[in-house]
């Protein structure tokens, strides 16, 4: 009788166990290199802005563990594989801020390439500059999947269709309110991908 009663409470631990572990992999636990890759792009956030508190704050560094960073904010994961799908990092800086407008962020895309199931990247309304042409963003041709990219409001002057050529799969790119795009014929570039322009 005993050993019976033992045997069913080891069971109940067991499909604890199992339900627990399944919660978890609902939310996808990150693959390390690009969880690496978003404290990265997150460092390089503070070093050009460092009196602005709470940026990204959940994306916190735990060691040697793998970390939750499906989790994050601002973050969402392929709840199979844990590969991050969707970057939403638009207004990463408050609009609060108008000490930022004589201020810019040369973002390195190179952290960008190791998201290779990602679909949907979005930077827009962030002081982003055209020294991010010459810092990595002929890598996101690496990014085979990706099918929205959105670079709307930010400081881009640079022409980075050739950067982006190779973007096979992207169906939306929006480059909104950026000067230098103003008269630009998108038919000469590229077909089959729905172009943003809106200039208010």
């Amino acid at each position: 009788m005993e050993d019976c009663l033992s045997m069913k409470k080891s069971l109940s631990i067991f499909m604890m166990l199992l339900i627990y572990m399944g919660g978890r992999g609902a939310q996808g636990v990150c693959v390390k290199d690009e969880r690496t890759a978003l404290l990265e792009i997150k460092a390089s956030l503070h070093e050009y802005f460092p009196d602005v508190d709470n940026l990204l704050s959940s994306w916190v560094d735990h060691g040697s563990t793998s970390g939750e960073c499906c989790e994050w904010e601002r973050i969402k994961c392929d709840k199979v594989t844990g590969h991050v799908t969707d970057l939403s990092l638009s207004n990463l800086l408050s609009e609060d801020y108008e000490s930022f407008y004589d201020r810019t962020w040369p973002l390195d895309f190179s952290p960008f390439i190791h998201f290779k199931e990602l679909r949907n990247l979005d930077v827009s309304w962030n002081y982003i500059d055209d020294t991010f042409v010459g810092k990595g963003v002929e890598r996101l041709s690496s990014l085979k999947k990706l099918e929205t990219l959105n670079l709307s409001n930010n400081r881009i002057e640079t022409n980075i269709f050739p950067s982006l050529a190779s973007l096979v799969s992207l169906k939306i790119l929006d480059l909104s309110n950026m000067k230098g795009y103003e008269s630009y014929d998108p038919s000469s570039t590229a077909h089959g991908m729905l172009f943003v322009f809106s200039f208010s």
